[in-house]
């Protein structure tokens, strides 16, 4: 199938710049099927979970080259890749007398190799990388196992978690419940790649997207409801604005604004009509849109 690159004309791109950082340069198609993409941290690769092969495939985005990482019918989501891409971590479901419970795996893309990492039987526990360690928060303990030598040095081991409707952060083994915006239900929480702010959505304050300190201080209201923020930097975050009829999604458009609430703006995608789960590294935008996967340079 013959790729197809969308280049934005100047005068696209000048209107596009007038009081704005972000340029974007192209968008192209890098796989025809696969959802919920989600970028290596380098910019280098993505995984996505590929109904043609009813697991997870790999693309590197250099080469353009997709393989099969895993054949898992149970893919439950919560995909993060490693800082070099070396392994990937996901959720598997799986039923026991009806009951649905959730097992945390690793995939090692070198060789293969799958390893159930957790099994968190009822609870979706929260699990985030951290200088080549995985930690999986489980309430009353961290649980955590070295998977890969393709590290970013981290200053802490954070996960983040929303707990019933709090928004909980772990440092190593202190938990505690930050909640910046009081009671509240916390959606969409992430931490910037420097680990110096926490991005999420507050439902009850009008379903916008807010910025705060690792001590859940210092709240920056960004003004607006931007869906999936993923970090692009540590300046910008990159989202969806989408609408529905209250059964489907309509319509969304890819959204960028900086953690201090300016620099809003639109991020164009021609031809495709609705982007949403966007995810992002320096310099690109991996999104999806009607099941395809889409690829955004910007600079």
């Amino acid at each position: 199938m013959k790729t197809r690159i969308y280049t934005l004309v100047p005068a696209v791109l000048i209107s596009l710049c007038l009081g704005a950082q972000l340029q974007v340069t192209s968008v192209r198609k890098i796989s025809p099927n696969g959802v919920q993409p989600q970028m290596s941290r380098d910019g280098q690769h993505v995984v996505l979970q590929d109904a043609g092969v009813a697991g997870l495939s790999v693309i590197d985005i250099n080469s353009g080259e997709k393989h099969v990482v895993v054949k898992d019918n149970n893919v439950a989501g919560d995909v993060t890749l490693s800082d070099g891409g070396t392994m990937v971590v996901y959720r598997s479901a799986r039923y026991v007398n009806g009951e649905r419970y959730n097992d945390i795996k690793a995939v090692n893309r070198t060789n293969g190799e799958v390893k159930t990492l957790d099994r968190d039987g009822r609870e979706r526990y929260a699990y985030r990388f951290a200088g080549g360690r995985l930690y999986i928060a489980k309430r009353t303990s961290v649980k955590s196992q070295r998977l890969v030598t393709d590290i970013r040095p981290v200053a802490h081991a954070y996960v983040l978690a929303t707990e019933e409707d709090d928004l909980v952060l772990y440092d190593g083994a202190k938990r505690r419940v930050l909640n910046p915006n009081g009671p509240n239900i916390y959606l969409w929480a992430s931490i910037s790649p420097d680990e110096q702010h926490i991005a999420y959505m507050a439902v009850n304050d009008v379903c916008h997207t807010y910025v705060c300190d690792m001590q859940g201080k210092n709240v920056v209201d960004l003004g607006y409801y931007i869906g999936a923020p993923t970090w692009y930097n540590n300046e910008y975050l990159i989202g969806q604005q989408d609408q529905d009829d209250g059964h489907r999604m309509t319509s969304s458009r890819l959204v960028a604004v900086k953690i201090d609430g300016s620099g809003f703006q639109e991020l164009p995608t021609p031809d495709q009509s609705m982007p949403i789960n966007p995810s992002a590294s320096p310099g690109r935008v991996v999104f999806e849109n009607e099941g395809q996967i889409y690829l955004m340079e910007l600079h």
